[in-house]
C-alpha cells in the first residue's frame, strides 16, 4: 500500500523520552515564595567607609602637648634632643643648646665650662670611678627648670617652669631622678639667650647605677619674632 505525504508536513514528531534532556538545561527548581532564586544573588554589602580620624605625627609624638604659639612668637618647631655620655675615661663633657637641640663635647673639667657658647645644659662625669656617675645641671646665667609630668605641656607652662632653676642631678640614681620629677613624660624647659622658649620632653631614659644614663625625646621650640 502506498502512503502519500501531504505538502511540507513532515508528520508527527516523537516526544523525547523522560530523563533524556540535559540536566544543565533544566530550569532551576522554583524557590519558596519570597525567597530569591539561586540565580538571583543577593548584593554584597558595601565596605565600611574609611575613618576620618587618622593619627597625626605630632599627636603620636606627644598627644598631650599644646603647641599653640602666643603673639610675639613663631609657630613651634619640632626637633629632637638627647644626652649621650661617653665613658668617663675619655674625659668628655657634653653641652646642649636648647635653641635647636644641638650638642657638642669638650674636655671634662670637673663640671666647669670655659665658654658655654649658647648652651643651657651640661652633662659631665663627676668622679669617673668606673660606675655611672654623670651629672646634669643648668649652666650658670641660664633659665632652665623642670616641667613635671602631670603639668600641661604648653607655652605658658613651660615658660613659667623655666624660671624655677635646675641644679645638679645624678641621673644614675633612679631614686634621685624620681624624687626630682626627672621621669619619662616630664620636660626640661628653658628661656634661652635668644629669647626662645624651649620644651625638651623626656621620652626615653636608659641606663642605671652601673651604666651611664642616656636620655632622648622631642624638642619643641617657640622662637621670638622681631
Amino acid at each position: 500500500m502506498t502512503v502519500a505525504f501531504g505538502g511540507k508536513d513532515s508528520g508527527p514528531v516523537a516526544a523525547p523520552a523522560p530523563g533524556t534532556v540535559d540536566s544543565a538545561t533544566q530550569p532551576a527548581s522554583p524557590s519558596p515564595s519570597g525567597m530569591p532564586s539561586s540565580k538571583e544573588q543577593e548584593p554584597e554589602p558595601e565596605p565600611p567607609a574609611p575613618s576620618d580620624e587618622a593619627p597625626s605625627a605630632s599627636a603620636s609624638a606627644s598627644p598631650e602637648a599644646d603647641l599653640t604659639a602666643p603673639d610675639g612668637y613663631a609657630k613651634a618647631l619640632s626637633t629632637m634632643w638627647g644626652l649621650a655620655p661617653v665613658p668617663c675615661t675619655q674625659h668628655e663633657q657634653q653641652l646642649i643648646d636648647l635653641d635647636d637641640g644641638t650638642s657638642r663635647t669638650e674636655d671634662e673639667n670637673n663640671g666647669a665650662v670655659q665658654d658655654p657658647g649658647g648652651a643651657e645644659l651640661l652633662y659631665w662625669p663627676d668622679t669617673c670611678t668606673g660606675l655611672g656617675d654623670y651629672q646634669l645641671r643648668a649652666l650658670p646665667n641660664t633659665r632652665v627648670g623642670l616641667l613635671r609630668v602631670d603639668a600641661p605641656k604648653s607655652f605658658d607652662s613651660c615658660r613659667a617652669a623655666a624660671g624655677t632653676g635646675f641644679g645638679a642631678l645624678a641621673l644614675s640614681e633612679r631614686n634621685d631622678r624620681e624624687d626630682r620629677g626627672f621621669v619619662e613624660g616630664a620636660a626640661l624647659c628653658s628661656v634661652t639667650d635668644k629669647g626662645t622658649v624651649a620644651m625638651a620632653v623626656i621620652e626615653h631614659i636608659s641606663g642605671d647605677a652601673v651604666d651611664d644614663v642616656s636620655v632622648s625625646g622631642p624638642l619643641y621650640v617657640w622662637a621670638a619674632t622681631p
